[in-house]
């Protein structure tokens, strides 16, 4: 498995688990999102996910030379900031993200098939017991 396609996977998921922990996803409203179709009893379960995605990509770029990779990963792919925004605000060239998106999406991608986040369908599965990665505590349901 590609990390990089482990990687956007699972960023759409973290994506569509925020806007559903957040509010943008009303309960009535379901039918404006067709693609995602929640039940109430995994909201705990999406928090978990957004968190273990956010501390795949802190564990994955938490060395001091990856610094810039790391502010490009929490302001674009854990903030949603708009891609422009995102750019001026590292002030950094068209040619400079590519390469930094690249190596965030490849090295974040590794992490999380290490914590076993990819594939999503087996994150949330219900089971007595589910171990996750080497740093995730073994969860009883």
């Amino acid at each position: 498995m590609k990390p990089t396609f482990a990687f956007d996977v699972c960023h759409e998921l973290y994506r569509a688990a925020r806007e559903v922990l957040d509010g943008d996803l009303g309960a009535s409203d379901l039918m404006s999102h067709t693609k995602y179709l929640w039940r109430p009893d995994l909201r705990p379960r999406l928090a978990e996910y957004v968190a273990d995605f956010a501390l795949a990509g802190q564990k994955a770029l938490g060395a001091a030379d990856l610094a810039s990779r790391m502010v490009l990963f929490r302001v674009f792919y854990l903030g949603n900031a708009e891609l422009h925004a995102a750019r001026g605000h590292l002030g950094i060239s068209e040619l400079t993200w590519e390469q930094w998106s690249d190596d965030v999406r490849m090295r974040v991608g590794r992490e999380i098939l290490h914590r076993r986040l990819f594939p999503p369908r087996d994150y949330f599965k219900d089971s007595t017991v589910v171990a996750r990665g080497s740093e995730r505590p073994t969860r009883v349901a």
